[in-house]
C-alpha cells in the first residue's frame, strides 16, 4: 500500500514529504487510516541533531488521529 510521509535523511537536516510503501498488516496487527499527522517538538529535535536516531531515513509525525480499518 502507498502512503505519504515526512522523512529526514540525515541530521541536521530538513523533513521532506515522500511517497512510502507500507507493508500489509501481519498477524495480530491492525491497519489504521490516518486522517492527519503533525510534527511535534521532538521531531524538531531530530532534525537539528539534538535527538539522534539510530536509522535514517527517519519518519516523523507520531501524533496522528485515525480510524481502524479492516484489511480487504
Amino acid at each position: 500500500m502507498q502512503s505519504r510521509g515526512a522523512i529526514i535523511r540525515q541530521a541536521p537536516g530538513k523533513y521532506e514529504v515522500v511517497d512510502l510503501e507500507v507493508d500489509d498488516p501481519r498477524a495480530n496487527e491492525v491497519q489504521v487510516q490516518l486522517v492527519a499527522s503533525g510534527l511535534c517538538h521532538s521531531d524538531d529535535h531530530v532534525a537539528t541533531g539534538d535527538l539522534p536516531v539510530g536509522i535514517y531515513p527517519f519518519a516523523g509525525g507520531h501524533e496522528a488521529p485515525g480510524s481502524s480499518r479492516r484489511p480487504g
